[in-house]
């Protein structure tokens, strides 16, 4: 295409046409087993918080190691890695040991792994080692009204781990090309993932927390898969078009080997971005700067419950 500039400066230049986007042709996430703080947060919730005691109080979380059960989750998972996936190009992990251990039980012949920061845990700041009870303070009614943007003190929202996500996805598109990736994170990443690559804004978040429990609860030891590939007919589209999300140790069979879902970003008419913002009726309907002006009863979803999602912690 040539474009002619005009005046004083007149001249003649070419736009070259962009080059195709370089994209993976299949992303796969595997949550790590279940960890020591995921057995310790569980047991709490039940009434026994013997687990938070000592040493498990002086380690930092990245230094979680797998339970029992943990490590049999991991080994089912890479024996369904072996049986459902094609062999991978690149394999990362978290730094956490969780996740490095469960990398390593995974069992991939000839695996070389690399511990890539940006694949670590959301930040949970002043929550780190705190008990359920613990979170029952202000901060847990802050969590429930701002949803994705909640980030506990000093720690890190769902938002912003999805600028991670970003950062990792520019890097693998443009080194691994229409290759197919591993990487065994933390469900809070996992959802990060799936936020990035359906589109879905802070309202289906919220509405989601009342299935997530169990239609598409990532457990530890799930899979998440994401691909190119039409797994029907095997030809590639532009982007990401078709997901699944199993867990291999579920005794649920639809669970452990689950259909190929295809879906579509998320996007909006003006009727539909209407649609949405009025499910939040106003609070104020006139100027505050006109007399007369009275709040109306805040109908906003800060009592819903929906703890737990949409991973459990760690």
């Amino acid at each position: 295409m040539r474009r002619v500039l005009r005046g004083a400066t007149a001249r003649t230049f070419v736009v070259q046409p962009r080059p195709p986007k370089r994209r993976l042709l299949e992303l796969t996430l595997v949550r790590h087993g279940q960890s020591e703080g995921n057995l310790a947060y569980r047991r709490a919730g039940q009434g026994d918080d013997s687990l938070y005691d000592g040493a498990f109080m002086d380690r930092h979380s990245s230094l979680w190691r797998l339970t029992d059960r943990g490590r049999r989750e991991a080994r089912a998972a890479g024996e369904w890695l072996k049986e459902n996936c094609d062999q991978f190009d690149a394999h990362y992990t978290s730094e956490f040991l969780r996740a490095m251990e469960t990398s390593a039980l995974l069992n991939i012949e000839g695996a070389r792994w690399y511990a890539e920061p940006n694949c670590r845990e959301r930040d949970w700041g002043s929550w780190d080692l705190a008990r359920p009870n613990e979170r029952l303070s202000k901060e847990e009614s802050r969590r429930r009204r701002a949803g994705l943007y909640f980030a506990p003190a000093g720690g890190e929202s769902l938002a912003a781990v999805i600028l991670r996500v970003d950062l990792l996805l520019d890097y693998l598109h443009g080194r691994y090309p229409d290759r197919r990736v591993l990487i065994v994170c933390h469900g809070e990443l996992m959802w990060a993932f799936r936020l990035r690559f359906e589109k879905l804004n802070q309202i289906q978040f919220r509405d989601m927390a009342h299935v997530a429990r169990h239609e598409e609860r990532i457990h530890n030891g799930s899979v998440l898969r994401y691909t190119r590939e039409d797994p029907a007919t095997g030809e590639p589209a532009k982007s990401f078009r078709w997901m699944q999300l199993a867990t291999p140790g579920h005794g649920d069979a639809i669970k452990r080997q689950p259909p190929w879902k295809e879906f579509r970003p998320m996007s909006y008419s003006n009727s539909d971005l209407l649609e949405l913002v009025g499910r939040f009726p106003n609070i104020y309907r006139s100027s505050l700067d006109e007399p007369g002006a009275r709040p109306l009863q805040s109908i906003l979803p800060s009592e819903q419950d929906d703890t737990g999602w949409p991973g459990e912690r760690g």
